[in-house]
């Protein structure tokens, strides 16, 4: 008789994985679909076999790293639209401070891109809100930091 659901040490052991990995996996949102009772994760055996078979592949030319964008495009990854706008890396590549910022993006496939003319309008908008509610972006020359506020004021216009 087979079973209808394994527990993550099973499953770990099935894949030659550290449990730690599956918990990891669980909080990224990755890999098959599970169940939580209590403090007991187990996973049904259907959604295993399924995640298994969506992992098939005939090459590996279907890697994220292949994306290879349309000529005339110009979306950025996250490091070149940093260099191109002077703003600090993390704006751009930490999720949740891109999101609490409102910061415009693109996925293709598994990648994070940015559209360099939405990012510059974006920031312009968010450099205009800051002014309105009375926020002043003036530099402080005596520190070695800039805020992401004087970051912003100091794009071209």
């Amino acid at each position: 008789m087979q079973k209808m659901m394994i527990n993550e040490v099973v499953r770990a052991e099935r894949w030659n994985l550290s449990p730690k990995t599956l918990q990891r996996w669980r909080s990224e949102g990755r890999g098959p679909r599970f169940m939580k009772m209590s403090r007991r994760v187990v996973y049904p055996m259907d959604e295993v076999l399924d995640f298994e078979s969506q992992a098939l592949r005939a090459s590996t030319w279907g890697n994220a790293g292949d994306v290879v964008s349309p000529n005339g495009s110009n979306l950025m990854d996250p490091r070149e639209i940093a260099h191109v706008t002077g703003l600090p890396l993390y704006i751009f590549s930490h999720k949740q401070t891109r999101d609490s910022l409102g910061v415009p993006h693109r996925r293709v496939q598994k990648l994070i891109r940015f559209d360099r003319d939405e990012v510059m309008a974006w920031a312009r908008r968010w450099l205009q809100d800051a002014k309105d509610q009375g926020i002043d972006a003036k530099a402080d020359t005596a520190g070695q930091y800039r805020s992401l506020q004087q970051a912003l004021a100091s794009l071209p216009a």
